[in-house]
């Protein structure tokens, strides 16, 4: 069983159901740990049943005067603390712990992660636009989804990564929320993967990509299955949906409805947005 975490509050859970839907479509083997950070997101995610199991935020802010402290002065910072202090309070249960955006939509089965992370004890995904010998603000890898083992290197990486970022250490890795702290990882831990042959896309990543049929991706030569998609600022309107509001520096406006390929992905995103408000939420 693959014993997976994401976050959300009322406002992102149309895209968090969506997540979850594209794993049961894609995988059997999975649980979905949702930490709801309101009763509304809370009341709708512990009635759905298999494969997904809620999480109330009042328990963790009980325990810790600080997340309190934190969730009224800075909520936004508040909401990216929680991927790496909700997942530190779960590897202990499970042989590992994979954290995941709620706004990342799988394509393929999460398996073909987990086969190519293989006995390794932590992984991470590249930015892929940024060269990993040029540091730059944002960070050399994204938060979308990271991967611990239950081992010690695992937890070790898992542990400081929640410290540095609940207790904001090491303002040089503090420049945007808590990525680029993913950056100290390899100097933790030796036994690390960062993608190589997982494809995954973002609004960051199209203009490098050669989009084809059925989900597959060309990067340097090399054609990969696309295996999720990272919908950052992805909006829904009243009609339709904007495909990204930020990130145009790297994909443009006019690229979302003039490649075809590109248009199918997300467009196969929307519907199911859509179709989980209307099963989940109506």
């Amino acid at each position: 069983m693959n014993n997976l975490c994401t976050v959300s509050d009322i406002n992102y859970l149309h895209q968090g159901l969506a997540l979850y839907d594209s794993l049961n479509k894609t995988s059997n083997k999975f649980t979905l740990h949702y930490l709801c950070l309101d009763n509304s997101a809370y009341d709708i995610i512990s009635k759905i049943g298999p494969h997904i199991k809620a999480y109330h935020i009042d328990k963790f802010l009980a325990e810790n005067p600080e997340l309190v402290r934190i969730k009224n002065n800075n909520y936004s910072y508040f909401c990216w603390l929680l991927a790496s202090y909700f997942s530190n309070k779960l590897l202990p249960k499970y042989d590992s712990i994979t954290y995941i955006d709620s706004d990342i939509f799988f394509h393929r089965d999460i398996q073909l992660i987990f086969d190519e992370v293989g006995s390794r004890d932590v992984g991470i995904f590249r930015h892929r636009q940024f060269p990993l010998d040029i540091p730059v603000a944002e960070g050399s890898y994204n938060v979308g989804v990271v991967h611990f083992k239950n081992t010690e290197a695992g937890q070790k990486t898992l542990a400081w990564w929640t410290d540095a970022v609940l207790n904001k250490k090491y303002p040089e890795l503090a420049t945007c929320g808590d990525q680029k702290y993913l950056d100290h990882f390899p100097n933790i831990c030796e036994s690390i993967y960062i993608d190589e042959n997982i494809g995954h896309g973002a609004p960051w990543q199209w203009q490098m990509y050669e989009i084809l049929d059925d989900n597959k991706i060309v990067w340097e030569g090399a054609t990969q299955d696309l295996v999720f998609t990272h919908f950052s600022s992805f909006k829904l309107t009243q009609t339709s949906y904007i495909p990204a509001l930020q990130h145009r520096c790297y994909t443009s406006a006019s690229e979302y409805t003039t490649n075809k390929n590109l248009k199918v992905i997300y467009d196969e995103y929307y519907s199911q947005i859509k179709s989980s408000i209307n099963f989940y939420m109506s």
